[in-house]
């Protein structure tokens, strides 16, 4: 419809609608030509972005396991009395024999209700009390509300206070469940939560609490700073653990017995506080004493973990079983990530599809608009130069023989990796790797793990660092210029080359679309003014012939 919204009265025959459609068409061809190219660019986007991903997945979760030593030389601890110590040695231990002899074993600090039942306040006789509100472990009668008990614990780093009011036992009903949760969940002034854990046993009517640090510096202090306190904390008949190990005809034996009762009197200022400590244990490792809070001990890249009292033989061994899978691993998530760059390198471009209009796509069903979308979409980096630069770069990364190592196997071709072909694919050779790990066992992570050796300015150089390494530093460049030219994700406004590009063009087509809607209506207005004139005209040659 026209501006003026009337046509036909000079009878005319003009289809103006059409007439406008084909004066816009031109305009309209040339809005979708930007359209089709803005949605080119949000899948080349797209694509750089997945790109991306798969370089920040190898990089930092896949191939970080290849530059540790712990992985690329490991190592197999064996002890030839378990009972006694067990060991894991990581990738830096020696192949070697140790001695080890357990003399003592560490202990958590420990209380536990030692009588058949926690005292009540007004005792039944019961062998076992059904209740367990606070009100009934300790008299309350003679309170008044502003009364409260309290008292605090240390555990050898940390102190916090436990707190009761009236209203907390009384009106509240607080039980030992509520007491044993404050224990757990006590924090210092500063924040710091305490090692301590409390717990009720309804079942048995016990009370406990346990340093869940062993040692001699953890412990379990308990100072009562009232004479209610100290009634509660009596009421709940504690007794400290004690843990011994022992070895008996070779074999180790380990009994628990309990100690004396703890008993609070706030009348007395030197029954105010109880401690109860935990024990270190005590290792003999090649003839030097080594103390434990929680039995285990690390020397020379070794970690002991002792079982019992009694000696034992620890044979650390080269695990060639576990290296040669990891090397196994590396060719597969290697030639994964080749794959997956080839892939996008490699898609064939359809040049003759491209973007499909609005208009086009209402011509379409959903199926033939999928087919085609798949064949423009197909081949948005086929022979992307920095795609292509990936590729080389961790083909050098991967030949080039690391300097610096004194050894015969310097690459990782020595060590039977060589590349297939098929799309720059890796595959290993495994006898020649064993080999290489006989002769010289630690040249797999030297290979793969050795450090790049800078210079005095700080320059790192190349040729020294390990495959591994390399990979990381071909991985982390190539992030950096992706994400420079495509950004990481797909948001436009990311700063990135081709995000500001879209940016622009979105501009351009917003304006364009602005400047046709001012080209339509000057159109309407144009062939509004042709109908009048000819109206006119009409009625002045009905005037002239006399309306014949």
């Amino acid at each position: 419809m026209g501006v003026n919204g009337i046509y036909g009265l000079s009878g005319s025959g003009l289809d103006i609608e059409s007439m406008v459609k084909v004066g816009m068409m031109s305009k309209q061809s040339e809005y979708n030509k930007m359209q089709q190219k803005l949605t080119t660019q949000t899948w080349t986007k797209e694509a750089f972005n997945t790109v991306y991903s798969d370089l920040s997945t190898y990089n930092y979760s896949t191939l970080s396991q290849y530059k540790m030593q712990s992985t690329m030389n490991a190592m197999n601890a064996s002890s030839t009395n378990e009972s006694a110590v067990k060991a894991t040695a990581n990738g830096a231990a020696a192949s070697m024999t140790h001695t080890v002899n357990v003399t003592s074993m560490a202990s958590n600090a420990y209380l536990l209700t030692g009588a058949d039942r926690i005292t009540r306040a007004a005792d039944d006789g019961d062998t076992k009390s059904s209740s367990i509100y606070l009100k009934d472990v300790i008299d309350v009668d003679d309170w008044t509300d502003e009364d409260s008990l309290s008292f605090t614990i240390n555990d050898g780093e940390n102190t916090a206070t436990v707190k009761f009011t009236k209203a907390d036992i009384v009106d509240s009903q607080q039980t030992l469940y509520d007491l044993a949760s404050k224990i757990s969940n006590a924090k210092s002034t500063s924040g710091d939560k305490l090692s301590l854990t409390g717990s009720y046993d309804a079942t048995n009517d016990a009370f406990a609490i346990y340093n869940n640090t062993g040692g001699s510096k953890h412990k379990i202090e308990i100072t009562v700073n009232d004479a209610k306190a100290a009634e509660l904390l009596n009421h709940l008949q504690l007794q400290s653990v004690d843990t011994q190990t022992s070895n008996q005809d070779g074999a180790s034996t380990t009994t628990s017995s309990l100690g004396n009762l703890v008993e609070f009197d706030y009348n007395d200022e030197s029954k105010r506080v109880s401690t109860t400590s935990g024990k270190d244990g005590t290792a003999i490792i090649d003839g030097k004493t080594y103390t434990t809070e929680n039995n285990r001990v690390t020397a020379s890249n070794v970690t002991y973990t002792l079982a019992g009292v009694g000696s034992s033989t620890v044979n650390v061994t080269q695990d060639t079983d576990a290296i040669i899978e990891k090397v196994k691993s590396f060719v597969e998530d290697y030639n994964k990530l080749l794959d997956g760059l080839y892939e996008k390198y490699s898609e064939t471009k359809y040049s003759d599809y491209k973007p499909l209009t609005d208009t086009q796509k209402e011509q379409m069903s959903e199926e033939q608009i999928e087919k085609w979308e798949k064949k423009a979409k197909s081949g948005m980096l086929y022979h992307d130069q920095t795609i292509g630069k990936i590729l080389d770069n961790m083909r050098t990364a991967l030949a080039t023989p690391v300097d610096g190592l004194s050894g015969k196997y310097n690459s990782a071709y020595s060590l039977g990796i060589d590349t297939s072909k098929t799309n720059g694919h890796i595959k290993l050779d495994e006898d020649k790797l064993k080999t290489a790990l006989a002769a010289e066992p630690e040249s797999v992570y030297a290979v793969f793990g050795t450090l790049p050796q800078a210079d005095s300015k700080g320059n790192y150089d190349y040729n020294s660092m390990g495959v591994a390494q390399r990979l990381g530093d071909v991985m982390t460049s190539s992030m950096k210029e992706v994400k420079t030219y495509a950004g990481e994700s797909s948001e436009i406004a990311d700063g990135s080359t081709l995000g500001n590009l879209m940016q622009e063009l979105q501009t351009k087509m917003s304006n364009f679309k602005t400047m046709m809607s001012a080209f339509e209506s000057k159109l309407y207005k144009k062939y509004d003014a042709l109908e009048v004139a000819l109206s006119q005209l009409g009625t002045q040659l009905n005037y002239i012939t006399g309306g014949q």
